[in-house]
């Protein structure tokens, strides 16, 4: 169309010649007027090529407190756009513009759009009337809204073309200094990588013929997204991971299929893969692996159970939970595709909450090729000899699935999966004591729920990026990860502190523990291992289930069999009785009829069924009838499991609110109103069960109490009601100890009958995993300073090998204003870590301890300045202020600084807030039940 004709027609003046036109200009501006602090004050400046093609223009120019009207001369040698930004103005169009913006209106604008969803109509409207109420007016029906976006827009291309172009000076004396081994990029697209791939990769540099020299190093792109990742020039030891990572998709972040896509517009850091990266993959995985009904029926046709490959789950277990898990279930529909062009974010992020790679889902659900691609990236960014660590909602799945048909192959060896700590609930016990991280050697105490916490942190744009262009939402996403990114870098020593001071509490508590249960460390290593061992072994063949199902479905016939002789006795006792009513011996003539010919059929099935027994089975039927302590445990053993499993269902469903940040439509809004009626309505049954099963504990209580019970008879842990709905790791929903037929072992082992032990090894696999995070905090500490110290040798040699000619004066500028940040960020984290224990053999942070003294006094200096301000503010305060300040609670300063919250912290809080009062909800209710 004719609009869209002359909107890319604008587009590309823009990009081509405008912005790039403009980052000299704009560099200069902010070197004289120290970075739009001061103003700048701009004579008119007669044109020199008298150029007969010049137009005059009448601009209005929109500032904080007024508008004014300014007139200039643009000719080819000297733009509109170039003049407006050295009077500190942006323009709304490339050319001729009939509107100009102050450049700390759009500079506020953008910072304020960071933290919130972006709404340039609000804004535009708001300023409107704030300055119509001073008594300017705007002429026509839209006078700023479509203007003042389009300043906005391609102010931040200019922000952003400016920091690529200081950057990509930078990184010429990192080159020359031999600091970096970089090799192309992921969002790079070379001709010549169309090669045929290797086994377990597809085609392109996955290659492992690809001819690129080895990495000696993280590469470039790793170290600029988290420092102490990828920052430092050391590893880990063999023992622990280098890396770790997790893994989540989340399909709330949607956008609408639109007839045409707007003009293409990348991040120069952006973190987005291309869609060429993960297409490839999709038809990887689609060739090797066969259609997924069909290889599902040879996986559980009637075969042995037993391990797949070096897997130390039983293929039963990791089916039940792909069963439960849905986002295991790659086939169901989560975003239709019909009305969304891209139907969710998947992320991969570190351990520290910063995202390394996003990929732009365009499947209705989470399928494993979006995962395969973000984890063969990484490798392609990571030296060698790094090993990593990878926790995902589904680990065990996606496991198997690289393990069955070979994906990542040549990475294999060096990842370790594990699932994320707050979606275990998903998965049996079995997989549990593999794949749990608080159980797995090397994942320290990560969670794995950092893409959890960055989709809460995004969730304010939902609405927005649904509707907004297609190249811009990629766009909006990179620049919210950057702001986050620059947040977060100041918060890195903070989150070190917290993190090691956490560990050491629960090291001191695992000691305790540890001493209480009267065991050595090594005792209980070794019980762990052989729990993991009896708990995870291959199950009975299916001949042998065959034979205790008949076993189990002969008792019910018994048990049914009896309750319908009982009724048939009762009803007897009636016809005999010469003092009972007429209408009670009428009613019992009547049901006599029609149960007698049921009694008759079940004691023929039962008589049937107990032929079909055989020898063994007969032996087993008759042990079981005989002891009530047995038929008590088998009952117990399937309420149990029952149980968990309204449990998890429960839990999933919970999980589907906790992440509807935002509901847009309508029918949005039912489905999620239902299933919250719904989990209410099935809460009593669930307590119900609860308490089932407590009653069948006494009953074995008190069966053991009379010796009634088994020589070797395990009573069963209770269950807390008051704790029913938390599901943590070491609850004892998810295990079956006393239920099950390890029980009737002549010697049981200690970690099944001794409670002590059992503690004892919970104790001690917390106490692994503190000292596996103090260990990784101590080599953070000391990458932290290497990579401080780098990034101040590049910085320095950079500005030494600038001239002071008047050509570099604002490069310059640039690159000590850079100087300077990097320098109050050393301050701040020295002063952070300075209450962690002393660390010999620690590098230097880079800067002069001269240099680290004087920037911490001036900054000592800006803080008391602003204090004094702050108490004379307060002072000033007039009599009914400080009565309001003294009546309200909320307004009493306790000397808690809200900048001294970590971001991160209070993010995560946010994040956990919605779950957490749910489950305080439903357990208050839980115990006004009881």
């Amino acid at each position: 169309s004719r609009h869209n004709h002359k909107r890319l027609k604008q587009y590309k003046n823009w990009n081509n010649d405008v912005i790039p036109r403009l980052i000299r200009p704009y560099m200069r501006l902010l070197r004289e007027t120290s970075n739009l602090k001061y103003d700048r004050t701009v004579g008119y400046q007669r044109c020199s090529c008298m150029d007969s093609g010049g137009r005059t223009l009448s601009i209005l120019v929109v500032r904080f407190t007024k508008l004014e009207r300014i007139c200039l001369r643009a000719c080819q040698c000297h733009p509109a756009a170039v003049q407006l930004v050295e009077q500190g103005l942006f323009p709304c169009a490339p050319l001729y513009p009939s509107l100009a913006v102050d450049l700390r209106v759009l500079d506020f604008a953008g910072r304020l759009f960071l933290r919130i969803s972006p709404n340039t109509t609000a804004w535009s409207e708001t300023l409107e009337e704030f300055l119509h109420s001073q008594g300017y007016q705007m002429k026509g029906e839209d006078p700023l809204r479509r203007r003042f976006g389009n300043a906005l827009h391609w102010y931040d291309s200019l922000q952003i073309a400016t920091a690529k172009f200081v950057d990509s000076v930078i990184l010429g004396t990192r080159a020359s200094l031999d600091c970096c081994d970089e090799l192309p990029p992921a969002a790079s697209n070379s001709e010549d990588e169309d090669e045929e791939g290797s086994e377990g990769s597809p085609k392109r540099h996955r290659s492992a013929n690809f001819s690129a020299p080895p990495r000696t190093r993280p590469s470039e792109y790793l170290r600029a997204r988290c420092p102490l990742c990828f920052g430092g020039k050391s590893t880990m030891s063999d023992r622990d991971s280098s890396v770790i990572v997790c893994l989540d998709a989340c399909f709330t972040h949607k956008h609408n299929k639109m007839k045409m896509r707007d003009p293409p517009r990348q991040h120069p850091k952006t973190v987005f893969i291309p869609e060429t990266e993960t297409e490839a993959w999709e038809q990887y995985v689609e060739e090797v692996r066969p259609n997924r009904a069909d290889w599902k029926k040879v996986s559980r046709g009637d075969q042995e159970d037993g391990f797949e490959g070096p897997l130390k789950v039983l293929n039963s277990v990791l089916d039940s939970c792909e069963e439960s898990f849905t986002a295991a279930d790659e086939n169901r529909q989560k975003s239709s595709t019909q009305w969304f062009d891209s139907t969710a974010l998947m992320g991969l992020l570190c351990r520290h909450d910063r995202v390394l790679w996003l990929v732009n889902m365009t499947s209705p659900g989470e399928r494993q090729h979006y995962a395969l691609t973000l984890i063969d990236t990484l490798f392609q960014h990571l030296p060698l000899h790094f090993t990593v660590g990878i926790l995902y909602d589904i680990a065990c799945t996606l496991h198997r699935s690289c393990v069955r048909w070979k994906f990542l192959d040549q990475y294999i060896n060096r990842i370790a999966f594990a699932i994320s700590v707050f979606h275990a609930y998903g998965h049996g016990w079995q997989c549990q004591c593999v794949y749990h991280p608080r159980k797995c050697r090397g994942f320290r105490l990560s969670d794995g729920e950092g893409c959890e916490r960055f989709w809460h942190s995004i969730s304010k744009l939902i609405a927005y990026l649904r509707v907004c262009g297609y190249y811009l939402r990629l766009h909006t996403i990179d620049s919210q990860v950057q702001h986050a990114d620059r947040e977060s870098l100041e918060k890195l020593a903070t989150w070190l502190v917290r993190k090691w001071r956490q560990a050491e509490v629960k090291r001191t508590k695992a000691l305790k523990a540890i001493r209480e249960s009267g065991r050595t460390q090594e005792f209980l290593q070794l019980q762990w291992e052989a729990q993991v061992k009896a708990q995870t072994k291959p199950m009975p063949r299916q001949s042998k289930n065959a034979g205790k199902n008949a076993v189990e479905e002969a008792l019910r016939l018994r048990k049914s069999c009896d309750a319908s002789r009982a009724r048939v006795a009762q009803l007897d006792a009636i016809l005999t009785d010469t003092n009972a009513p007429l209408y009670e011996v009428a009613e019992a003539e009547l049901e006599l009829e029609r149960l007698r010919p049921k009694f008759k059929k079940a004691l023929a099935e039962v008589s049937q069924q107990e032929q079909l027994l055989g020898v063994e089975g007969m032996a087993q039927y008759r042990h079981l009838v005989s002891s009530p302590f047995l038929q008590a445990r088998m009952n117990a053993l399937a309420v149990k499991t029952r149980l968990r499993e309204k449990l998890r269902a429960r839990k999933f469903e919970f999980d589907r609110i906790e992440r509807s940040f935002r509901r847009q439509q309508f029918n949005e809004r039912k489905i999620v109103t239902h299933t919250e009626d719904s989990i209410k309505r099935r809460d009593p049954g669930i307590q119900r069960l609860a308490r089932s099963y407590n009653e069948l504990h006494k009953k074995m209580v008190d069966l053991v109490r009379t010796k009634r019970a088994p020589r070797n008879a395990v009573i069963p842990s209770e269950i807390d009601m008051k704790h029913l709905f938390k599901l943590d790791v070491d609850d004892n929903i998810w295990q079956d100890i006393g239920l099950d037929e390890m029980t009737d072992l002549e010697e049981l082992p200690l970690w099944l009958c001794d409670e002590g032990v059992r503690k004892g090894i919970q104790a001690k696999l917390e106490l692994d995993r503190c000292n596996e995070e103090l260990r990784r905090l101590t080599h953070e500490r000391k990458t932290l300073r290497e990579w401080m110290a780098e990034e101040w040798d590049v910085l320095c040699t950079t500005i030494e090998d600038l001239d002071g000619g008047s050509d570099n004066e604002d490069l310059l500028y640039q690159l000590t204003e850079s100087k300077q940040n990097l320098l109050r960020l050393c301050v701040r984290w020295d002063s952070a870590l300075e209450s962690l224990p002393v660390i010999r053999g620690l590098n230097t942070w880079g800067p002069t301890t001269e240099e680290l003294k004087e920037e911490a006094k001036k900054m000592h200096v800006e803080v008391l300045v602003n204090t004094v301000i702050s108490d004379e503010d307060k002072e000033t305060g007039d009599e009914a202020e400080m009565q309001e300040y003294e009546t309200d609670e909320s307004d009493v300063d306790d000397g808690f600084d809200e900048d001294d919250l970590d971001v991160g912290l209070v993010e995560r809080l946010d994040a956990l807030r919605l779950a957490d009062s749910r489950t305080s909800d439903h357990d208050s209710d839980s115990e006004m039940v009881l």
